[in-house]
């Protein structure tokens, strides 16, 4: 690796917005460490090298925080993008209700939302500080949902509820930066044609992934500590 060479370490980089970012990054010459629960799905065109990592397992993070530490990696860019929608829970047809709707409340399914959509994408910031670099930008994916100003619906307590805690987690991160050169950021991406998205999305994951290129690249997120900028670098209402 040469000494110019950027790191980017990228979670849930094997499918969507993850591994459209990890491609395009690498298409600039940024060494891409990436992640899945299944290494065995991330694309070696877009990934330099890949971790098994599950956020909903406690172990597998550890594991994964310590290989990254031990190997001396210096991470320029984390992208915390692995997530979690109750929706994908399809073995369980009353899982995503018991999520989304007050007569099915379930205080116990809506907090797996939040493990692994905040509080693990956090934790997993605190033992990777070791490789940070002093100048990194961490970027948690968040989503317009996660908007309590915006939120004009009722229900979706579980993903709705993780975003916006996710939300929270950057500020208090960023607030912990402020006298530092580092950088916390809360992004939505937009609605995109993935999986979660659909295909009469208004926009593609390589599209959302460019964006997020140019933002670094002209430093739009290294001076956004503590923000929730949209892919164009607007500002979303919290």
């Amino acid at each position: 690796m040469s000494e110019a060479q950027k790191t980017i370490l990228i979670t849930g980089a094997n499918r969507g917005l993850g591994a459209a970012i990890a491609g395009a990054f690498r298409s600039v010459g940024w060494r891409v460490i990436g992640t899945a629960r299944n290494p065995d799905t991330l694309k070696a065109a877009v990934v330099d090298a890949g971790h098994a990592l599950d956020l909903s397992d406690p172990e597998s993070l550890h594991a994964f925080a310590a290989a990254i530490n031990e190997a001396g990696e210096v991470i320029d860019l984390l992208v915390n993008n692995a997530g979690f929608n109750p929706k994908d829970r399809k073995d369980d047809p009353d899982y995503f209700r018991s999520t989304f709707a007050i007569e099915s409340f379930s205080a116990e399914n809506v907090a797996q939302s939040m493990w692994i959509n905040a509080l693990a994408p956090t934790e997993l910031v605190s033992r990777l500080l070791p490789s940070l670099s002093d100048e990194a930008v961490v970027v948690n994916i968040s989503s317009w949902l996660g908007s309590i100003g915006g939120k004009a619906s009722g229900g979706h307590y579980g993903y709705a509820g993780s975003k916006a805690l996710l939300n929270m987690m950057t500020r208090a991160l960023a607030g912990e930066w402020k006298d530092t050169a580092r950088s916390a950021i809360a992004l939505n991406p937009g609605w995109m044609s993935t999986d979660m998205g659909g295909a009469k999305a208004e926009k593609t994951p390589d599209q959302t992934a460019a964006a997020v290129l140019r933002l670094y690249t002209e430093g739009s997120l290294a001076v956004a500590n503590g923000k929730f900028l949209n892919a164009d670098g607007s500002e979303h209402p919290w």
